[in-house]
């Protein structure tokens, strides 16, 4: 139908939610735009393609209407617009979300309820810190509505002065909750992408806010499979930064000691942790605290050996094929050193994986992302988390999706 009412401009269903098993976080909300499009043209990014340039949507008043009239009154509102802050009627569109009952500290209280609760604004693709940075208006206007987080992409180092600019702004109006989304794997190299993680701590003591980040790893829009390696990083390195964010639920922490613990205090210890075999990576608690044969040191004192040029020779082999031919790299290394050092990159057969982890969980628990003080609707839904089948994170998880399937039986 090329003649009827746009896709974007109908109401959504809400009942596809009930026909899944998966509970998506966010559902007491309304799902809009208004904006489509963006004005940038950034080459990793698939709106320009799927959207085109910038442009404005049909009335956010109406369609929020359109939703009470079928399914009652929503919590939150869930704008998905790509760049917001880009649209020249950005005031009127703030003037209307306020309209809409969703200005700073709003709540909504429904029939039964004994207490209120409290509702929230999320642009969830993210705004633009280049426009942020260059008037506090559009700052100013984002904190009269209960607007929670303020997301800003961070994409690259190129635009650090802006982002730290846009982050201050926001703490001079309040807006203390603060999330973004990092890319990687794209022009960027792991120092890159630590100095950003960083970076976001740094705010936090300083200013006392709390940002979340959230690092996506680039795949090209025009690729059937996902396995894109960027010219600064290697196989091994993005294997590597997976688990550790699977690790963390997708989520690196502002807090000082979280992010030290999960990505090292210096780009060289960051380093060193994307070169650690997986399995210690993965179940670090358990080599650190309970293994009983003390293997994690015994790593330490082989790696420490090594020079810059082993380090290089052994991530060249590591990233070179699957973990499952780790085997044969001892024969191809040309340093004794490293030759020596790769038995502990063989992968541990299952059954001993499933007896660690039996193991662990009796003798410690899981902090989970809740520990971290982000609400589950405030997370990112997707992060390429389960992306890589041979890593020990996707082994924990089809384990975990077994043992589920026979507690059912």
């Amino acid at each position: 139908d090329i003649e009827g009412t746009p896709i974007e401009d109908l109401v959504p269903d809400y009942g596809i939610l009930n026909q899944i098993k998966y509970k998506y976080p966010v559902q007491d909300a309304y799902f809009a735009y208004t904006s489509r499009g963006c004005i940038r043209k950034c080459h990793f990014c698939g709106v320009p393609k799927l959207e085109g340039g910038q442009r404005d949507t049909e009335s956010l008043t109406g369609l929020v209407r359109a939703i009470e009239r079928l399914y009652g009154p929503k919590k939150d509102l869930i704008l998905m617009d790509n760049n917001v802050v880009a649209s020249p009627r950005f005031k009127e569109i703030i003037a209307e979300i306020r309209d809409l009952g969703f200005t700073r500290g709003a709540t909504l209280k429904r029939e039964g309820m004994r207490v209120p609760s409290q509702r929230r604004v999320d642009f969830n693709q993210g705004v633009d810190a280049r426009i942020l940075c260059k008037d506090r208006m559009y700052l100013r206007e984002l904190s009269t509505t209960c607007l929670k987080p303020l997301r800003i992409a961070f994409d690259h180092l190129g635009v650090k002065k802006p982002y730290e600019q846009a982050v201050r702004y926001a703490h001079e109006f309040g807006l203390n909750e603060l999330s973004n989304y990092m890319l990687y794997n794209f022009h960027d190299g792991p120092s890159d992408l630590f100095e950003r993680m960083r970076l976001n701590v740094t705010l936090n003591e300083e200013l006392g806010v709390r940002i979340w980040s959230f690092p996506m790893r680039y795949q090209p829009t025009d690729r059937p499979n996902r396995g894109h390696v960027g010219e600064k990083w290697t196989r091994y390195q993005l294997r590597s930064m997976q688990i550790v964010l699977q690790a963390t639920h997708g989520i690196v922490s502002g807090e000082p000691d979280f992010f030290k613990r999960a990505f090292g205090d210096t780009v060289e210890e960051y380093e060193r942790i994307l070169l650690m075999p997986h399995d210690f990576i993965f179940n670090r608690d358990w080599y650190e605290r309970f293994d009983p044969d003390s293997r994690l040191d015994e790593y330490r004192s082989e790696f420490v050996k090594l020079d810059s040029y082993d380090r290089r020779e052994l991530l060249d082999l590591l990233s070179s094929c699957d973990p499952r031919d780790f085997g044969s790299l001892p024969a191809r290394a040309t340093s004794v050193q490293v030759s020596r050092i790769i038995r502990f990159y063989l992968p541990l057969p299952k059954e001993e994986l499933f007896a660690i982890w039996a193991k662990q969980k009796e003798l410690t628990q899981s902090s989970g992302a809740a520990a971290l003080g982000l609400a589950e609707d405030e997370r990112v839904e997707d992060a390429g988390l389960e992306d890589a089948d041979d890593a020990p994170a996707a082994l924990a998880s089809n384990q975990a999706q077994k043992s589920k399937k026979r507690v059912a039986a």
